[in-house]
């Protein structure tokens, strides 16, 4: 396999790693797979050891691989509990992660607002799927978010039912979110606020603009969030 491309100027061991992350995104490498030793995949791409061992460095560190002594490396399971929370920075009294259980609602194929647009690298007026996202730890709510998911060029022809199952895995299947960029505020809660989070007209709502982004800096979703955490939960920036 040739990892060489036309004017790809990026250190081979990048393109390793791309090439690595593209059998994990099309499930070469599947969740919790054992993968073959870093000599035996430097033997396969004629490649130093010491390339390998660094594009292995880049995708452990982004949580993608687990290193285990005496098992190998082993492909994370984007969907199990630990990578679900991996990108919020809500808390438990215990200090755990938590994103919490999540209902999703709404969901529809619309075109970029000119701001969502903007955040996310799109041309004006290309179509994101969008839908709304409930949030809620030990049976309160306590976010809500309004979800902006880029999409192919294929989204035109989904049916109602592909683009429900698009919302819910997001970009799993496409592609992998390793970054995470996130604007925290304060906001008077609204009379939606009010009945979701079951508190008074004014006050204090947390909001949050979180732009989920791949190995590569690659936008994938926006998320624009209203947040109540309560006496439970607290926000830790990370």
């Amino acid at each position: 396999m040739s990892l060489s491309k036309p004017f790809n100027t990026r250190p081979l061991y990048q393109q390793v790693a791309d090439e690595f992350i593209s059998r994990i995104v099309s499930r070469q490498w599947a969740p919790g797979q054992a993968i073959e030793n870093e000599t035996e995949i430097a033997r396969s791409l004629g490649i130093s050891l010491g390339t390998v061992r660094k594009a292995f460095d880049i995708l452990t560190e982004h949580k993608l691989l687990e290193r285990h002594q005496g098992k190998g490396t082993v492909v994370c399971d984007p969907e199990a509990g630990a990578m679900r929370s991996r990108f919020s920075n809500i808390f438990d009294r215990a200090g755990r992660r938590v994103a919490g259980e999540v209902t999703i609602h709404d969901v529809s194929l619309d075109l970029a607002e000119p701001a969502v647009a903007e955040r996310m690298g799109l041309t004006p007026r290309t179509p994101v799927i969008r839908f709304g996202r409930r949030r809620t730890h030990l049976g309160r709510c306590f976010m809500h978010e309004t979800v902006s998911l880029r999409v192919g060029a294929a989204s035109q022809s989904m049916t109602q039912a592909e683009l429900d199952m698009a919302a819910a895995s997001r970009w799993i299947g496409h592609d992998l979110a390793t970054h995470k960029v996130e604007e925290v505020g304060c906001e008077p809660a609204d009379e939606a606020d009010a009945a979701l989070f079951g508190i008074a007209p004014g006050a204090s709502v947390m909001t949050l603009k979180r732009l989920v982004m791949s190995y590569q800096r690659r936008p994938l979703e926006l998320r624009v969030a209203r947040c109540h955490l309560g006496p439970d939960l607290a926000y830790l920036s990370q």
